[in-house]
């Protein structure tokens, strides 16, 4: 009986152990960054990132509950517990995986300059290398501890740099002037430009990649050494490019695909 009862508990720690993930698992993202993650004027938390880590909660069998933090704070935030994973388009960079460990990618990670329509100011050569003379006297703006800051502030030094919590504000400095140009994704301009706010702007140079400052690609953040959660991570996001559910999530918000080259066909 002994020998009996010892293997039940066993045998239901193991099991409890094995379904740790499946009851809360808590999500940090920004809450304030459309179309990725954001709230309707009801209230509700949509976006595309969101519809992501619902879709993950489904198939790995989370429970999930969403935790607001601004970006510069997601990564000491997970660190600390206040959540679990992070989605909030967080690009893949070596320096980030020094602390933190990330899923496989789920979107291409690029950046561009937006500026005035018919704007001459050139930040990049034709050959695509940093051109900081050009901007002497100007102000460009970018979201504080993005990828983009720490590639401008290395990159382009001496140039004025106006840094900002949220796009909203970023936006909207942009369109009163009081920056010259702003740093930002492409996929996140898309819309700006389709809005009657973001008519008068267009991009300033072409599209820039760099796997040593923008990464392979945007990923789930995790806390190091939890390799049951990242392996359900994964197996969700594999099973989304599989199935055509990714492909469904993304074009509710794109016509064009936003799949990093790793995973197209």
């Amino acid at each position: 009986m002994k020998k009996t009862a010892l293997t039940l508990l066993t045998g239901a720690a193991l099991l409890l152990a094995g379904s740790a993930f499946a009851r809360e698992v808590k999500v940090g993202t920004e809450c304030t960054n459309p179309p990725f993650n954001y709230r309707t004027a009801g209230g509700e938390l949509t976006g595309f990132d969101v519809d992501l880590a619902r879709e993950i909660g489904k198939r790995a069998g989370f429970e999930l509950q969403f935790v607001c933090q601004a970006f510069e704070g997601l990564i000491p935030a997970l660190s600390a517990r206040k959540f679990d994973l992070i989605l909030a388009s967080l690009s893949i960079t070596e320096a980030r995986q020094k602390s933190i460990d990330f899923s496989i990618p789920y979107r291409a990670s690029t950046g561009r300059f937006v500026g005035p329509k018919g704007s001459k100011l050139q930040p990049v050569t034709a050959d695509g290398k940093p051109n900081p003379k050009a901007l002497d006297g100007k102000v460009v703006g970018m979201i504080r501890a993005s990828t983009y800051d720490r590639y401008f502030t290395e990159l382009f030094p001496g140039v004025q740099i106006s840094r900002y919590e949220n796009y909203e504000t970023l936006l909207l400095d942009l369109i009163s002037g009081r920056v010259d140009l702003i740093m930002a994704g492409p996929i996140k301009m898309a819309g700006f430009f389709e809005d009657k706010q973001g008519k008068d702007f267009a991009f300033v140079g072409p599209e820039l990649e760099s796997i040593k400052y923008f990464g392979p690609g945007v990923g789930v953040g995790l806390r190091k050494n939890e390799p049951e959660l990242l392996a359900k991570v994964d197996e969700a996001l594999k099973g989304m490019f599989a199935d055509g559910t990714f492909k469904a999530i993304n074009q509710k918000y794109w016509k064009f695909t936003v799949m990093p080259s790793v995973w197209a066909d």
